[in-house]
């Protein structure tokens, strides 16, 4: 990806959730809309877990994330209509065979459909189960790829709360930092804040529900974003 050329790049952004997206690489896609670059983004799970609730039934947290998703990219500038695939939040990583396969399926497929260039997703070891699931059913579908784009991995639990096991080495990947502009972090913080039932009190019959906290913000909103690709062999 030459972000500092004349390079459009065909753009595929593969999520655990509705806003590691934003969260992950936000800023970098801010600047890739801005620069023409067609951007589609495929949302693995529902993330209907982030909070129990009885005003908020699953079905409604569903909607109700897809619909700050949705938000969440206009924000960015990505006027395509994402792909929400909603396998069950919190359960990537226990799925049956036959499920594992149709996700895999559906992916290598999205990746063929958009023609991509550079493919974003979850680093290996981003220390949550759904991302080291989504991570691994992203290698699956790649290996079946008839032409292999550029895989990009981007952190978002990492910096917050990894440890020294799930940080990557310098032998198995090699690090790019994007520095971000300040109208590319202002969208981004925006698109971050369309998360609504993650970074307000919407949602206040759970008092254990998912809350981006300041500290999270603050490590999300760095001056640049950082990536990282797989080591020539």
């Amino acid at each position: 990806m030459d972000c500092g050329g004349t390079l459009v790049p065909r753009v595929l952004v593969i999520a655990p959730h509705p806003d590691d997206d934003t969260i992950g690489c936000g800023g970098t896609l801010a600047r890739l809309a801005g620069r023409g670059s067609r951007i589609d983004v495929t949302y693995v799970t529902d993330g209907s877990r982030s909070h129990t609730s009885r005003r908020f039934s699953r079905e409604m947290l569903r909607d109700l994330r897809e619909d700050e998703a949705r938000m969440a990219l206009a924000r960015l500038g990505i006027r395509v209509e994402p792909q929400f695939m909603r396998a069950p939040d919190g359960s990537l990583g226990d799925l049956e065979d036959f499920e594992r396969g149709w996700i895999v399926d559906e992916l290598a497929q999205r990746i063929a459909s958009t023609r991509a260039d550079i493919v974003f997703a979850p680093w290996l070891r981003d220390p949550h189960p759904d991302h080291v699931a989504t991570a691994s059913l992203v290698d699956a579908a790649l290996a079946t790829a008839a032409t292999r784009p550029r895989l990009l991995w981007y952190t978002v639990w990492l910096p917050v709360r990894g440890d020294t096991g799930d940080i990557v080495r310098h032998d198995e990947a090699v690090s790019l930092a994007i520095s971000l502009n300040a109208s590319e972090l202002e969208r981004k913080r925006d698109a971050i804040m369309a998360h609504r039932s993650q970074t307000t009190n919407l949602i206040d019959d759970d008092p254990h529900g998912f809350r981006i906290d300041a500290r999270m913000l603050a490590t999300w909103l760095a001056p640049s974003e950082r990536f990282y690709s797989q080591r020539p062999t």
